[in-house]
């Protein structure tokens, strides 16, 4: 692939083409989901910061987003991060989000908030392992019905998303030092399966389990792609998000911190949640 550019967008012309990304970076069958040439005109004058990835000279991702609250509880909210679907899975994410980081701390900002599936493996493991993210707090539905290809027939619940710039954790993570241990390692360690999974002809079908207390790492297992799941059976897929949703909603209000994806060696993925003070897992 030819060299990506990573740089401020500033020309409306530049703007028209992110509402393009949108809608090839969430497959939207039309642009009601998409934020429109407007809104993202009226944020880039008006205290916003936009982000785009170029190669040779076309436009094929964004970043945007803006800062809320003044002076010492300062934070910046990223709204939306998104990348032409012909361009996925090739870093161009990972730089936007770098370069993000980098313009937010030129504010003397610290910190930067946003939303994520939680039930989407490739979230968990970009946000938290790769960024560093931690979260804390659960939002049941918390966009309503979404009409785009990835979202549609599910509640749209999210985590919020808490990337401390310049913690130990984040240095380390966005380094590639860092990285959480596999399921088989945090078990014998103590740790407890609290949703798993089975098969049933070829799908992956989400098992229930106690809900306990009292010990430090939990695990929630996520499907390998929610959306192939959806796609075969929308009542399987409404039943990941229900137990998923009671799991998280269950231990994060009870001062577990969202802080790693993990496989094990079959790949099946889990979300890890440690009961731990935030000062200590930011240390890393």
């Amino acid at each position: 692939m030819k060299t990506v550019e990573i740089r401020k967008i500033v020309d409306v012309n530049e703007l028209e083409s992110i509402v393009e990304v949108e809608k090839s970076a969430w497959n939207m069958p039309d642009y009601r989901e998409a934020v429109p040439v407007h809104m993202l005109r009226a944020l880039k004058d008006n205290g916003g910061l936009i982000l785009g990835a170029f190669s040779n000279g076309n436009l094929i991702g964004f970043s945007f987003g803006w800062v809320v609250g003044c002076e010492s509880s300062a934070y910046f909210y990223s709204h939306m991060s998104g990348v032409m679907h012909s361009h996925k899975y090739k870093n161009i994410g990972f730089r936007l989000k770098l370069k993000q980081r980098e313009e937010v701390l030129k504010m003397d900002i610290r910190l930067i908030k946003w939303t994520f599936d939680p039930l989407q493996a490739l979230n968990l493991n970009f946000n938290l392992e790769k960024l560093g993210v931690v979260a804390r707090n659960y939002k049941k539905n918390y966009y309503g019905n979404i009409m785009d290809s990835i979202n549609r027939g599910l509640d749209s619940d999210r985590v919020e998303a808490e990337w401390y710039l310049d913690s130990n954790r984040v240095v380390r993570r966005i380094e590639g030092i860092d990285k959480t241990p596999p399921p088989n390692e945090l078990i014998k360690n103590g740790g407890r399966i609290v949703i798993d999974r089975q098969l049933k002809f070829g799908v992956e079908v989400p098992i229930k389990k106690d809900f306990v207390i009292g010990v430090k790492t939990i695990l929630i297992a996520i499907p390998k792609e929610i959306s192939s799941i959806r796609n075969t059976s929308i009542d399987i897929a409404r039943a990941w998000r229900q137990y998923t949703r009671e799991a998280y909603e269950f231990y994060l209000g009870r001062g577990y911190i969202l802080s790693g994806f993990s496989k094990d060696e079959e790949g099946n993925g889990y979300a890890i949640l440690f009961h731990a003070d935030l000062n200590d897992i930011l240390g890393g």
